[in-house]
C-alpha cells in the first residue's frame, strides 16, 4: 500500500509535470499499474472524498507520441521525426494543445539529450554566384522494402536557398549526373563551388590546397568551367552552410519516411518544394530568399550547347558463369562466351554491354543498385502497436504496408479488436514470409472469419499444409450477426474466481 504522500506525489507528477505512466512508476518505485491506479484513478483516501479531476490537454494524446518516439528509435538519428512534425499530427487527430505542451512531452519521453555543442562555423565571405555541395544520406520506401537513397544538395550562403536531386548511390556518375541534373534545374553553373574532399572528385589529397582529381570530375569541371574549392581535412565546417542545408532538407521532405517508388517524379516534386521553401524571409537579411536567390542566379555561367555524357568506360572479361562485375554487382551477359572481353558503358541509372571493339550492343540494363533494398522486420514494426492499437493508422511504415494487411487492421475501430488483430499479424509474419501473411489476411477478410485462428489456419493452407482452402459455411437461416459472432473467452477466466464478499 501507497502512503498518502507517495499518493499526493504520484497525483502531482501526473497533474502538475505532465509525467507518463512508466516515468511516474520508476520515480515513486511502484508498479506501472499501481501508478496508473492512482495518477488516472478517482481515490478516496482517509475520507477525503472524491474529486472530479481536470481532464489533462494531452490525456489520449500520450499513446501517439511514445508509439511514434519508439519507432524513430529504428531510423537513422538525422531522419527521425521532431516535435513540430508530432505536434501537426496531433493536430490532425484533433489535438487542442499547444505545441509548447507536445515538445515538452517529446523532451520527457525520449530520455535523452541532443548534444548543441558543436564546433564553431566560419563565417565565409557570402559571394553572389558561389556554391556548396554535399551528400546526405536517408531512408525511404520503396515498393514494400526499405531503401537508401541520398541527397545531393546544392546551396548558395549569399540568399540561403538550395536545390537538390535525390541519387540510388554515391559513385561518381550519380555524383556528376546529380550535379548536372541541379544546373540545368537552375539555369546555370556557380562560378566557384566549394566541396568536401569527397571520393568521386578527390583521388589525392596533397599540402596545402592542392588535390589530384579523378579523371572524371576533371573532365567535368572543364566541361562547366567552374573554379572547385575542397575543404581542409577534417574542417567540415568550412562549408557549414550546405551541412545545415542537408539536414533542413532531410528533416522539412524525408521525415516521416517518404515513399519513392518513381524517382525522377519524387525529384520533380521534390525541387517543386524547393521552390516554394524560397518565399520566406532570409534569416538575418530581412529580404526574401527568392529576391536574393535572382541574384545569384544573375552571377551564374550559362551552360554548355551540350551538356556532358556521363558515363564510366571500362573492359570485363566474362567469366565461367557468363557474368561479369561492375562495382559489387554480377551481371549476366547473354549470348557471349566465356573469356571473351566486352567494353562495359556504366551510366548511373543502366549499364550497357557492348563487343569489345564497342561496335555493337550486345545487352543493357538497369543498374542493380536501383533494385537493391532491405526486406522490412514486419514482425517487429507490427509487434510495437499491440500495445498501442490506436496508433497503427499513422504508423511510418504503414504506407509500405500491403492494402490487404492495412485493411485487416483497420477495418475494425474496436481497439480489443484491433489488438487481437496486429497480435494475430505478428505471429503469422514470425512464421511464414510476407506473400504468404498477404494471402491470409485476403482470406480472412474475404470470409469474415478474422480471429487469431482463422488466421493462422488461411497461413498454414497458403503454405501448403492443407489440400482444400478452408470454405466458409453458406447457409441462409443464421442470421448474420450470429454467424459472425465472436465469443469473449476472457470471462471464463472469472469462473474460478470466489467472491470477497462470501
Amino acid at each position: 500500500m501507497l502512503t498518502v504522500t507517495q499518493v499526493d506525489y504520484i497525483k502531482h507528477l501526473r497533474e502538475k509535470e505532465g509525467a507518463s505512466i512508466s516515468e511516474i512508476a520508476t520515480r515513486v518505485q511502484c508498479s506501472w499499474k499501481t501508478a496508473k491506479k492512482y495518477a488516472d484513478g478517482n481515490i478516496d483516501l482517509q475520507g477525503r472524498g472524491k474529486r472530479r479531476r481536470k481532464k489533462r490537454v494531452m490525456e489520449g494524446y500520450e499513446e501517439w507520441i511514445e508509439a511514434w518516439l519508439i519507432e524513430d528509435q529504428r531510423m537513422p538519428r538525422k531522419q527521425r521525426q521532431t516535435a513540430k512534425v508530432m505536434y501537426e499530427s496531433l493536430l490532425e487527430l484533433g489535438y487542442q494543445g499547444s505545441d509548447r505542451t507536445v515538445r515538452e512531452y517529446v523532451r520527457r519521453i525520449r530520455q535523452e539529450m541532443q548534444n548543441k555543442a558543436q564546433e564553431q562555423a566560419i563565417r565565409l565571405e557570402q559571394i553572389p554566384g558561389e556554391a556548396q555541395v554535399d551528400f546526405g544520406e536517408f531512408k525511404a520506401i520503396t515498393g514494400t522494402e526499405l531503401k537508401t537513397y541520398y541527397e545531393l544538395v546544392l546551396s548558395f550562403p549569399h540568399s540561403n536557398g538550395q536545390a537538390c536531386q535525390v541519387l540510388p548511390s554515391e559513385n561518381t556518375v550519380c555524383f556528376l549526373h546529380g550535379l548536372q541534373s541541379i544546373f540545368e534545374i537552375i539555369g546555370g553553373v556557380p562560378s566557384v563551388i566549394r566541396f568536401d574532399n569527397l571520393a568521386p572528385a578527390v583521388k589525392k589529397i596533397q599540402t596545402g590546397t592542392d588535390r589530384v582529381l579523378t579523371e572524371m570530375f576533371k573532365t567535368f569541371q572543364w566541361h562547366y568551367r567552374f573554379e572547385a574549392e575542397f575543404c581542409n581535412p577534417g574542417r567540415g565546417q568550412e562549408k557549414g552552410h550546405v551541412e545545415n542545408k542537408v539536414g533542413y532538407v532531410r528533416r522539412n521532405n524525408f521525415s516521416p519516411v517518404p515513399v519513392i517508388n518513381d524517382l525522377e517524379e519524387f525529384n520533380r516534386e521534390l525541387n517543386d518544394k524547393m521552390r516554394a521553401d524560397r518565399d520566406r524571409m532570409h534569416y538575418t537579411k530581412g529580404t526574401l530568399i527568392s529576391e536574393l536567390w535572382e541574384e545569384d542566379l544573375a552571377q551564374l555561367l550559362p551552360l554548355p550547347s551540350t551538356p556532358l555524357e556521363i558515363v564510366q568506360l571500362n573492359t570485363r572479361v566474362v567469366n565461367k558463369y557468363g557474368e561479369i562485375k561492375v562495382d559489387k554487382y554480377l551481371y549476366r551477359v547473354p549470348n557471349v562466351s566465356p573469356g571473351n572481353r566486352v567494353l562495359v558503358k556504366a551510366y548511373w541509372d543502366r549499364i550497357e554491354i557492348l563487343d569489345e571493339y564497342g561496335e555493337k550492343l550486345l545487352h543493357s540494363c538497369p543498374r542493380l543498385y536501383l533494385q537493391s533494398a532491405k526486406d522490412i522486420d514486419w514482425a517487429s514494426e507490427l509487434e510495437i502497436f499491440i500495445r498501442r492499437p490506436r496508433a497503427v493508422e499513422r504508423a511510418v511504415y504503414l504506407k509500405a504496408l500491403p492494402d490487404c494487411i492495412k485493411d485487416y487492421f483497420l477495418s475494425t475501430e474496436d481497439l480489443k479488436e484491433r489488438r487481437q488483430r496486429i497480435k494475430a499479424m505478428v505471429d503469422v509474419l514470425r512464421q511464414y514470409p510476407l506473400n504468404i501473411a498477404i494471402k491470409a489476411a485476403e482470406l480472412a477478410l474475404s470470409y469474415g472469419k478474422t480471429n487469431e485462428g482463422s488466421l493462422k489456419t488461411f497461413a498454414a493452407y497458403e503454405e501448403g499444409a492443407f489440400d482444400t482452402a478452408p470454405t466458409p459455411l453458406e447457409e441462409p437461416w443464421t442470421p448474420s450477426e450470429v454467424a459472425q459472432w465472436q465469443p469473449d473467452l476472457s470471462i471464463y477466466d472469472l469462473l474460478g474466481v470466489v467472491s470477497s464478499n462470501e
